[in-house]
This record gives C-alpha cells, structure tokens and sequence, in this order.
C-alpha cells in the first residue's frame, strides 16, 4: 500500500511530538527522583595562583544551577598551596572526594571526579586540546609529502604539560621516520634560551588514503605483471604495509594476489630473463660449428646464469648460459 504525501507529514509529526513528550516526562521523572540538574566536573590537571587553591581554579560546572551558585562556589578556598612557585600536588580520587566533602560540604553528591588531580602551584597549563592541535599542525605538512589524504586520530598525549611560565614552549617531533600508522612522537618543554626543561613521548595513528596499485583481475603465482593487470584504487595505507608504489620491474606474481586486492611488494618477484616451462633456443657453439636447437627452460635464469634446459629434439637435459630473453648458450 502507497501512503499519500499528506499521511507521511502526518505521521511525522506525530512522531516528533511523541519525542518531545518523552523528553519532557524524562526530564520530569529525572527531577522527582532528586537527580540534580548540574554538576561540577573537576579537571584532572590545573594551576593555582593564591595562597590557597580555589575551586573555581580545578573546576566548571555543567548544567543549569540556581542562579549566583557557581559565582559563589568558584571563589571557594580550599587546601594550601605549596610555598614554592612551580611545585605540584597530587591527590587521588578518595583524598579529593574527602577535601571537597569537607570544604565544600553543600555540593552533596553533584560531583565528577576524575581519577586523580594534579595541580602546580604557579605556571601554566597547556591543555590537552592545545598540545593536540600543536600535533597536527606539526604533521600535516609532513605527510602531504608522502601524497593522498592524511588522517590523524586516536590521539595518545599527556592530558596537559605543565610549564613555568608563558614564555615556555612545547616542541613536537617524531620518534622515527613518518609513516601510516601508529606515529611515535616526542614533546619537549623548552625555556626562550633553547634550555629543556622535561622531555614527554606521545603518539596518534594516521591514516593515509592513496589511489595505489591493485589487481584488475585474478593474478596467479608466476603470472608476468602486465599493464592491463593493474588498475588503481583508493586504499589506507595504515592497513597496507609495504604497498607497491608501481614502478621497477619487469615483476611476476610470487604470491597469488586476489581482484582489487592491493599490490604489495611482497607480491612481486623479479621477472627472470629466463622462466621455467618457457621455450628457448639452445645455442651450441663450438670452434668450427654452431648450431641451434628448441628447447624448454627447466629453472629460472638471468643474463649471465646458469639454468638446465631439456632439448626438444633428443629430451636430452643440460646446462648453459642465459644470453638474453630467449636465447641459452651452450660452449
């Protein structure tokens, strides 16, 4: 049955409003049941400039409080700072649940804690989100050297470097060459005269999409690489280890490569002046007399190489020396 264009709308419509009113009575049940409508989610890294940390230094509250609550809250002190400029503290998460029960005892239940927290006294943070577009600003130009379309993501990095003053920077760069994959990546905090002042590892997984070498049909182990054998197709390189980037050659198929499957290097074997079951002419050449022969190739041979062949005339076996494509000699 064929729904007119009026009925869909219809339908529609009442779909949408049967959401809302789920919403809302989710809403409503979430407030019954004393679920707050806020919440203040403390950082697991932050700096603290007074005499005391206050709370609106390690924290931010998400949500919708009572109007004035946060401006109050944020000003809240809580425990000493230490005494030197540039020291931190470590607390883990039952010692913070603890401080904050007991400086900031009229919050209840309405925290997100992280594991631990960790915070200097002075200095500055620079954020996770900072050092990962510091990251890919540092690679991008890199890999469009190596051609096609960069990705970067699963970001591995510090969840904030601390550093003690504004005029430190953070330098990135790599552990090893720049491949797809996982990338190996070294953060270093340095001071304006080049001094280091701490050394952190790093790393993110790039993706690279390139138009490489595939199979146009079918190639079969020992099959010689022709031009019609290869069509391109846009692949990541991430999950292709040593792709083929289609040069060198001539290439036969050392292992058997499926339709559309990349062309890896592991692939490909070079193609031999001389293949084994292919027909030669045997070259006797002697003082006084040459003669050739057909014959079949028994090994595979290069110029210069010594391979047995089968006379086609006698089925005699013997060995002589690759002269060319097509041609064994016999002295």
């Amino acid at each position: 049955m064929t729904m007119q264009p009026g009925t869909i709308m219809r339908t529609a419509r009442r779909a949408l409003l049967a959401l809302v009113l789920l919403g809302l009575c989710l809403a409503a049940w979430a407030q019954a049941a004393g679920q707050p409508a806020w919440r203040i989610s403390v950082r697991d890294a932050a700096c603290s400039y007074g005499p005391r940390v206050q709370l609106g230094e390690i924290a931010e509250i998400y949500g919708e409080p009572p109007a004035g609550l946060w401006e109050r809250l944020s000003a809240r002190e809580l425990w000493n700072n230490p005494e030197r400029t540039g020291r931190q503290v470590t607390v883990n998460r039952e010692q913070l649940e603890r401080l904050l029960r007991h400086y900031v005892p009229e919050v209840g239940q309405s925290w997100v804690l992280p594991s631990q927290l960790t915070v200097q006294y002075g200095g500055l943070l620079l954020e996770r989100r900072e050092i990962e577009k510091k990251v890919v600003e540092f690679l991008t130009p890199r890999a469009a050297g190596l051609g096609g379309e960069a990705e970067f993501k699963d970001f591995r990095l510090p969840e904030g470097v601390f550093v003690d003053n504004g005029s430190d920077t953070v330098a990135v760069d790599l552990a090893g060459p720049l491949a797809p994959g996982r990338v190996g990546l070294r953060l270093t905090v340095l001071t304006p005269d080049g001094k280091i002042v701490k050394r952190l590892s790093a790393s993110v997984f790039m993706n690279l999409w390139k138009a490489v070498p595939s199979a146009s049909k079918p190639l079969n182990r020992m099959h010689p690489l022709e031009p019609d054998d290869v069509t391109f197709m846009r692949r990541n390189l991430a999950y292709i280890p040593d792709v083929w980037d289609g040069s060198g050659g001539p290439w036969r198929i050392a292992q058997p490569v499926g339709k559309g499957q990349p062309i890896t290097k592991a692939h490909l074997e070079p193609l031999p002046a001389v293949a084994r079951g292919e027909k030669v002419m045997l070259v006797y050449q002697g003082e006084r007399i040459q003669m050739a022969v057909k014959a079949e190739a028994l090994s595979d041979g290069d110029v210069g190489q010594t391979v047995a062949v089968r006379n086609l005339q006698t089925k005699k076996e013997i060995s002589g020396t690759v002269v060319d494509n097509h041609t064994v000699l016999v002295r």
